[in-house]
């Protein structure tokens, strides 16, 4: 039988421990430090490493075993899971995959899929919106237009946030909204958010104003083109500013050649 590895636990004194727990390990293991195979240490032993009680280890596995990362066999201990049995949608797990593997085609593959789903809400919401819908989206630009001119961008990113937060409750479609939510978190992290310049608010500040133009007009195809303009020039910013290559030349590059910037 494969001999347990040792986890680098450090003792922790923050109030939710199994969280801190749960953090650490799922660093570990996304980031190949714990590769996918390994057997956990045993309770005891991780309870010894992190300077937890056994109760908080059992809480920190059992949030491991939802998130696809672990898997609790019966007579033979806690193992890591590959890497096609995790929850890649899982918040957690999608940041530290990015942040760990720096693999551009990851981040591709999901701004591609938060493409396809912006477009899609806006095209639904410039026929279902409703002028509550409306009234709050104009409301928004209002005070994205004053942060603008206030050169504030975090309160900028905020109201951007909740610009497609609003847009996706008028896709009506609640899976929709679910889908998007962990790619948005992800996206408009401090980590990943790139660089707010006032010509990039304003030129963002456009996009959105075309895009609330076409869904009050309730024309779902200018809505998704608008959307289509918008969500590219944010992809644009962010390869840029990461040093990536274009969406083409990633499939053509390994992983090895291009990495994040932090």
């Amino acid at each position: 039988m494969m001999r347990a590895t040792r986890v680098t636990g450090k003792p922790i004194t923050h109030e939710r421990l199994h969280q801190r727990v749960v953090e650490e390990l799922l660093k570990q293991i996304v980031s190949g430090a714990i590769p996918p195979g390994t057997a956990l240490p045993s309770e005891p032993e991780l309870a010894r490493q992190f300077g937890v009680s056994r109760i908080v280890i059992r809480e920190a596995i059992r949030i491991l075993v939802e998130k696809g990362l672990v898997a609790v066999r019966h007579g033979s201990g806690m193992w890591v899971q590959p890497a096609e049995q995790w929850n890649h949608l899982d918040p957690m797990v999608l940041f530290e995959r990015l942040r760990s593997n720096r693999d551009p085609s990851w981040l591709e593959e999901i701004l591609e899929l938060r493409k396809i789903l912006e477009l899609a809400a806006a095209e639904l919401a410039a026929v279902r919106r409703t002028p509550e819908h409306l009234a709050r989206l104009n409301d928004l630009l209002g005070r994205m237009r004053a942060a603008v001119a206030d050169a504030d961008a975090a309160t900028y990113v905020s109201l951007d946030v909740t610009f497609h937060e609003v847009i996706m409750e008028a896709a009506g479609n609640r899976l929709l909204r679910e889908a998007r939510r962990p790619l948005s978190d992800v996206l408009f992290s401090g980590w990943l958010m790139t660089t707010r310049t006032p010509e990039r608010l304003t030129r963002s500040l456009r996009g959105h104003e075309d895009i609330y133009t076409a869904i009050a007009a309730g024309d779902p195809l200018a809505a998704r083109e608008a959307m289509r303009r918008h969500v590219e020039y944010f992809e644009n910013n962010i390869r840029a500013d990461l040093e990536l290559p274009t969406r083409e030349a990633v499939g053509a590059v390994s992983g090895d050649g291009h990495h994040f910037a932090n």
